[in-house]
């Protein structure tokens, strides 16, 4: 069975949806032709040369990773001598780039692979709030329900969490009066006219709202189909970011700094009193700036992340949350292992077509 980057990116998109990302990230397929055949995946951190020579060396034709080769839209791709941008030299390469990013970080896999690392019992995700969706609703004719929520969840409505082809359907009648000049599927012009339908709600990330609205109106059988869409709020479930959890055995902050750095390899930076006994550790690998309140409104008096602002840090501590900083970059790296076992799930690719990276780090200290 031959698999394409286009069959790749369905199977990690159906894993750990795109849609789980933040607006500004970008994810999914960066560079490079969906309809390429998948030789080997070589699953890394950081989309670098570096690592761009390291795919090219194990056979790769895709470089899979964490962290986005860009985040701002390009305003020209040039190359002058030695030195061609990296979105350049992948396409030279034939290495297509993709990234599975703040998506990863929502996904239970993801989410949970630091806290297994150190040794950490999971108690409840951390990040709260809402998720920015467009409800989509839809009244059509009930023999034609079915194909209507098909198309929809084809078009990438009905995904929430962990559970996929979620709607609501209700029964009813549906109203309206054909005036001259309509082409009516029931009823004739002038004629009060009355049906059996459904009304089909399910809801869809923003971006892909023009998508499902464009899908329902091609299979409608009706010539002027009522679809709504409004942007709403989704109480956030399984897609969530960060984990509270408890330690194994007694342990104060001094000792848990300890033990993050160990199982690491790093030294941490610590904020907050060293011999403060630990209960509820907060847990979130790379920059937690966002998750400092949802952190102490979860009860959580210690902060196991890669990084924070010298200011936010302070207003931890001032806030009874000590904090643990281990670095960016050894924080992530064990969601790079949870994103080559997800990889390595697709059905059609050979058992060591995924390779997964060995964790480095750039930078040191004395």
């Amino acid at each position: 069975m031959s698999v394409t980057v286009k069959d790749l990116i369905a199977h990690l998109d159906g894993a750990i949806p795109f849609s789980w990302a933040e607006p500004w990230d970008r994810v999914g397929l960066l560079v490079g032709s969906s309809s390429e055949r998948v030789g080997r995946v070589l699953v890394t951190l950081d989309p670098t040369h570096a690592a761009l020579g390291r795919a090219a060396e194990a056979g790769a034709t895709v470089l899979l990773t964490h962290h986005p080769a860009f985040l701002e839209p390009f305003e020209r791709l040039t190359w002058s001598g030695d030195d061609p941008d990296l979105a350049i030299e992948a396409l030279r390469t034939g290495v297509a780039l993709i990234a599975c990013h703040t998506n990863l970080d929502r996904a239970p896999e993801g989410a949970e692979a630091l806290p297994a690392i150190l040794g950490l019992e999971v108690i409840a995700p951390l990040e709260r709030g809402q998720q920015d969706v467009s409800a989509i609703v839809v009244y059509a004719p009930a023999e034609a329900a079915e194909r209507v929520f098909t198309v929809m969840e084809e078009a990438g409505a009905g995904r929430i969490g962990q559970y996929g082809g979620c709607a609501f359907v209700a029964r009813g009648q549906g109203r309206f009066t054909p005036r001259f000049g309509a082409r009516p599927r029931s009823g004739e012009p002038g004629q009060p006219t009355v049906v059996d339908e459904c009304r089909i709600e399910m809801v869809c990330s923003p971006q892909r709202a023009p998508s499902v609205i464009d899908a329902v109106r091609a299979a409608h059988p009706y010539e002027e189909p009522v679809v709504l869409s409004s942007r709403s709020g989704l109480s956030r479930g399984a897609a969530r970011m960060g984990r509270l959890c408890r330690p194994d055995a007694p342990v104060d902050v001094r000792g848990l700094a300890g033990l993050v750095g160990e199982r690491l390899g790093v030294h941490c930076t610590v904020w907050g009193d060293p011999g403060r006994a630990v209960s509820m550790v907060a847990v979130a690998p790379g920059s937690g700036r966002s998750l400092v309140d949802d952190a102490i409104a979860g009860g959580a008096d210690t902060f196991v992340t890669g990084e924070l602002r010298y200011h936010e840090a302070l207003d931890a501590v001032e806030a009874g949350l000590a904090v643990i900083e281990a670095g960016h970059d050894a924080t992530e790296w064990p969601l790079t292992g949870a994103l080559a076992r997800i990889a390595c799930r697709m059905a059609g690719l050979a058992e060591d077509a995924v390779v997964l990276d060995e964790s480095d780090h750039s930078w040191w200290t004395t």
